[in-house]
């Protein structure tokens, strides 16, 4: 009958006995889409529940297409603030570190976040292809705050471009001191008297009021704040602990700039949720750099840019 008829014409495209081009538009995001929420095996028998047969090959070519329509930067819309981050992700031959995940998201007005830039590439570099698309927008604002971890390389990427203003994020400052402790490790015993006493002071030095409307107070509030990290850094450097003296040296300059220009921005860490999205699909096997970006794409877009098949 003509419905077997149809079914049959649908399954050998989704088959891949087709051209790719052939099959439509909303059936390959579809696929896409799955591919990119499960892995390529899971999709293709998730598919097979209801009836058809695909194999990973037809998914996979699916996820690459649908990427190629994604675009992702700074909506002038949207609030003048963002975040960028890196993380490892598993490409074959890039040995045990991969390479870096560049992750670039704008802060909605509404709540939330939405990715604005996304790219694979070596660790401390690249970011200017990240930031490239978003170069127009981002020129629409007054002033743009930008939450980092640190890596100079982030604003390497901006150089000549654009200008921001720098916000550390308060989130990494306590867990990257943790790893400069380590390396003064001779010097001060992890949970020794003077480790506990560090790391009390900068979590509390990091911990941070939203509510403070007086002008006065705020800019008291934040000169305290700063008295003490210069106290906490010549403890550190009393008791031996080069690298943590010199990490929050180099930290102190940007910890309170979102407060100091009385800007509503977090000054913690949305990305690190982020990323966890992206590690529960892309830490399944191995990965080629284009692959893994387009999955990412369209990974991401789904859960936090509005993209739906």
């Amino acid at each position: 009958c003509s419905a077997c008829g149809h079914k049959f014409y649908l399954t050998r495209r989704l088959l891949g006995m087709e051209r790719q081009e052939r099959i439509p538009k909303a059936v390959y995001r579809k696929l896409g889409l799955v591919g990119a929420l499960a892995s390529y095996r899971v999709g293709a028998k998730i598919i097979s529940t209801f009836g058809w047969t695909v194999d990973k090959m037809t998914i996979w070519k699916a996820v690459q297409k649908t990427a190629r329509e994604l675009a992702f930067a700074v909506d002038p819309d949207e609030a003048a603030r963002g975040e960028a981050d890196g993380t490892g992700v598993p490409i074959r031959g890039a040995g045990k570190r991969g390479q870096e995940l560049k992750v670039f998201v704008q802060y909605r007005k509404s709540g939330g976040i939405r990715v604005a830039g996304l790219g694979i590439g070596s660790y401390h570099g690249g970011w200017n292809r990240v930031f490239q698309p978003s170069w127009a927008a981002w020129k629409t604002f007054k002033q743009f705050l930008l939450v980092l971890d640190g890596d100079a390389s982030i604003l390497d990427g901006l150089k000549g471009h654009v200008q921001v203003l720098v916000q550390r994020c308060l989130w990494h400052i306590p867990h990257q001191l943790k790893f400069a402790l380590w390396r003064d490790r001779r010097h001060v015993a992890r949970q020794s008297p003077e480790w506990r006493h560090i790391m009390s002071h900068i979590f509390d030095i990091c911990a941070i009021r939203t509510d403070l409307d007086d002008e006065a107070i705020m800019q008291a509030w934040v000169a305290t704040k700063r008295e003490r990290l210069v106290a906490l850094i010549a403890y550190c450097r009393e008791h031996g602990c080069q690298a943590a003296a010199t990490y929050l040296e180099n930290a102190q300059a940007d910890l309170f700039t979102a407060m100091t220009h009385r800007l509503a921005g977090r000054t913690q860490s949305r990305v690190e949720r982020l990323m966890r999205t992206v590690n529960l699909r892309i830490n399944v096997g191995q990965w080629g750099t284009e692959g893994a970006l387009n999955v990412v794409k369209v990974r991401l877009a789904y859960y936090y840019n509005g993209f739906d098949a």
